[in-house]
C-alpha cells in the first residue's frame, strides 16, 4: 500500500537504525507518511506543520525523549501533536512523568509489532476527534491557536512569537494576575526568572503598544505581575 498523506504523517526519534527501519516499513504499509530523525535536538518545532503523530526515545541522549515532549508542549504551535513515548526503561514512574509531560501513550519496548500499531491508531483516533481549538477572545480581541493569528478589531496583528505566547497566557488567565516569574517560565521555559524581568517588562511594553486602546486593559501591579483586565 503507498503511504496516503490523508492518514497523517509521522515522526520517528530515535537513534535505532533497526528500529526506525522497522516501525518506517510497517507504518508506511498502514497507510501513513512516515519521517525519520536520529537526534531529538535536531527536530525542528518550527517546522511540524504536517505531522500528526511522533512517536520517541531518544532517552539515551543528552537531550532526551522527556526533554523532547516538554518542549513540545510548551511551543504553542505544537502542543496539540501526539506524542508517544517508547523506551526500554521498564519503570512506574517513568511512566506516570511520561503522561504528566503530556504523552498520549508509554511502550515498552521490546513491543509487538501489532501492539503498537493499534496504539498509533488509538491515540489518533483520539486527537481527531478533539474538537480543533476554540477562539481565545478578549473583548475586541481573538486569538486562533490552530493558526496562531491574532486579529484586533477584525484586523490581522503583527506579533513576534515571544508576544504571542505572552498574550496567549494572559487571555487564558483574564482578571488574574500572572507574575514576571510564571510569564518567563512558560514563555522562554526557563526557571531564572528572577534575573530576567526586565525581558518580561520590555515584551510587555511593546506589546501594550500594538494593542492600542485595548493596551489599557493590560495591567500591572508591583509584586503580582500582569493580568488582562475586563474593567479599565
Amino acid at each position: 500500500m503507498d503511504a496516503n498523506p490523508a492518514l497523517g504523517h509521522i515522526l520517528v526519534v530515535d537513534d535505532d537504525k533497526d528500529i526506525c527501519e522497522l516501525l518506517q516499513v510497517n507504518l508506511q504499509s498502514e497507510g501513513y507518511v512516515v519521517h525519520l530523525q536520529k537526534e531529538a535536538d535536531k527536530v525542528d518545532l518550527d517546522n511540524l506543520d504536517n505531522i500528526k503523530l511522533i512517536i520517541v526515545d531518544a532517552m539515551g541522549q543528552s537531550y532526551n525523549g522527556m526533554d523532547f515532549i516538554y518542549d513540545l508542549k510548551d511551543n504553542p504551535g505544537t502542543e496539540n501533536i501526539a506524542v508517544i513515548l517508547y523506551s526500554n526503561i521498564r519503570s512506574e514512574r517513568m511512566i506516570i512523568d511520561a503522561l504528566d509531560a503530556g504523552a498520549d501513550d508509554y511502550i515498552v519496548k521490546p513491543f509487538s509489532l501489532r501492539e503498537l500499531l493499534a496504539r498509533v491508531k488509538s491515540v489518533l483516533r483520539r486527537h481527531s476527534r478533539i474538537a480543533s481549538p476554540r477562539l481565545l477572545e478578549f473583548k475586541t480581541l481573538s486569538i486562533d491557536p490552530r493558526s496562531q493569528t491574532v486579529k484586533l478589531d477584525g484586523q490581522p496583528l503583527t506579533l513576534t512569537k515571544i508576544e504571542y505566547a505572552i498574550l496567549k497566557l494572559l487571555i487564558k488567565n483574564v482578571d488574574s494576575f500572572v507574575s514576571r516569574v510564571e510569564i518567563h517560565k512558560n514563555v522562554w521555559n526557563e526557571n531564572n526568572a528572577g534575573a530576567n524581568e526586565r525581558i518580561v517588562d520590555t515584551n510587555i511594553s511593546r506589546l501594550r503598544k500594538k494593542l492600542g486602546d485595548l493596551g489599557s486593559y493590560l495591567k500591572s501591579r508591583t509584586g503580582h505581575g500582569y493580568m488582562l483586565s475586563t474593567t479599565e
